[in-house]
């Protein structure tokens, strides 16, 4: 992937997009695409964050999505998600051929199971939220390859994956090439006003646009908006190896577990990832995430070769649906896109089609949620109650465990951070900003670095 200059002078264009991930990449092109003047600012690298480390499945089928949308909210808003994702798919592919796009895109089946007998439950409620939104599942309980026994299966097909990096490196290319601009290790550590955005890198500059979106992993701006209330970040951790037995496993079919600690695998040419043990970010008590996927591909796949190891992590919303629409109630060309939910390869394009509907004019930014169901002024607190008092809880803690013990605090709004031995890394529980082990920013919504104590 081409590399991009630091912000080194003023800039002035139709819209500012803050954050260089796939989210932001997908805004700038469409909105290069409708013939607009774009500007992109990236903390580090282009897709150097939670893209990076995606498993970059593109699927309808996200984990028991359904049955949740329609407890939280009702069947019409679950019946919206599945066809916008689907749409999703479909316009990605579209694209992906039309423009000559090379990032390894290539048809798999998916396949949800469990070997849980509460798993296998949940798998029967999703069976059912697919029949009440219309769109029955055609292959139940179908026979599937994996090194141990599963209680239920949902097969669907329509699923994709690609190399997300390769696919961010095509559109930062595409961008560039049609006008926009890209700055690399441009950290924006304040909000806009009045159409304008000081930058500050080794000088103060100037980055003057009609509209700006926010599409950083968690979104820096803490008032107005709130969105540390909203979400909090989760990790994934992750194993890419080569079998040397079971070498068949996982051809042309990705495999996604329900169980509250299960497993996903995707081949990676002829490698598996297999990615497992998500937590929230900062958790306590410490207990090794590797260990826990090294003792399970011993257990079932027996001698492998391990390729590499790394952790992702996302933004989760109380109600599991993205954000995408005003930053705030009060604001009027400041957008934002985020909240994922651990599926950004089709929310990443969902959020990011709707923004740019709302800066191109083709949506009203103040649309009720009937017309936008990923609005930001959405009753998601009360949606989401059973998550929301369980988040302000670990925030209230972080924030007791740093008045009356020692240890080094997150500069975001002050969590104590916690020592993560896997990653060599300082987190924080509350919002998930990472540091490394002097301090320096890793991941946002942190702005400044950390003040560690040795």
């Amino acid at each position: 992937m081409s590399k991009f200059d630091r912000l080194g002078g003023d800039v002035t264009s139709d819209t500012c997009i803050i954050g260089g991930g796939i989210a932001g990449l997908w805004a700038a092109y469409k909105l290069v695409k409708a013939g607009q003047k774009v500007c992109v600012l990236e903390a580090a690298r282009v897709a150097s964050g939670v893209t990076a480390g995606s498993s970059a499945i593109l699927t309808y089928a996200q984990d028991i999505i359904y049955t949740n949308l329609i407890k939280k909210h009702n069947v019409e808003t679950a019946r919206k998600y599945y066809e916008d994702s689907k749409d999703a798919i479909i316009e990605i592919k579209e694209i992906v051929e039309k423009e000559k796009f090379k990032c390894d895109f290539e048809a798999t089946n998916f396949v949800l199971f469990s070997n849980k007998l509460k798993g296998a439950r949940q798998l029967r409620k999703e069976e059912k939220a697919y029949r009440d939104m219309g769109y029955p599942i055609l292959y139940a309980d179908v026979k599937v390859e994996l090194p141990y026994k599963v209680k239920k299966v949902l097969k669907f097909d329509d699923a994709y994956q690609f190399d997300p990096l390769k696919l961010c490196g095509e559109l930062a290319s595409y961008i560039t090439k049609n006008g926009g601009q890209i700055f690399e290790n441009t950290i924006v550590k304040n909000a806009p006003k009045d159409n304008k955005l000081i930058v500050e890198t080794d000088k103060k500059h100037t980055v003057t646009a009609k509209n700006f979106i926010v599409a950083t992993r968690f979104p820096f701006i803490v008032f107005p908006g709130f969105y540390f209330l909203k979400m909090y970040q989760s990790q994934n951790y992750s194993i890419a190896f080569k079998p040397k037995r079971n070498e068949n496993i996982c051809e042309n079919t990705t495999f996604e577990s329900v169980d509250e600690k299960g497993f996903e695998y995707r081949r990676v040419g002829e490698n598996i990832l297999c990615d497992g043990v998500r937590v929230r970010t900062g958790q306590k008590p410490y207990k090794s995430k590797y260990r826990v996927l090294e003792k399970h591909l011993h257990r079932h796949f027996g001698e492998y070769k391990e390729i590499t190891r790394f952790c992702a992590q996302d933004c989760i919303t109380m109600d599991h649906l993205p954000y995408a629409g005003l930053y705030s109630g009060g604001a009027e060309n400041v957008f934002v896109i985020s909240g994922f939910n651990k599926w950004g390869m089709t929310n990443s394009y969902i959020t990011s089609g709707v923004v740019v509907d709302m800066v191109l004019g083709k949506l009203a930014p103040k649309a009720k949620f009937k017309d936008n169901i990923y609005t930001p002024q959405r009753n998601d607190l009360f949606a989401g109650i059973i998550e929301t008092i369980p988040h302000i809880g670990v925030v209230v803690a972080s924030f007791w465990n740093r008045l009356f013990r020692r240890g080094p605090v997150c500069s975001h709004m002050g969590c104590k951070l916690k020592w993560n031995k896997d990653e060599q890394t300082w987190d924080c529980p509350c919002h998930g900003s990472r540091f490394d082990a002097k301090g320096q920013i890793i991941n946002n919504p942190a702005a400044n670095p950390a003040e560690v104590i040795k």
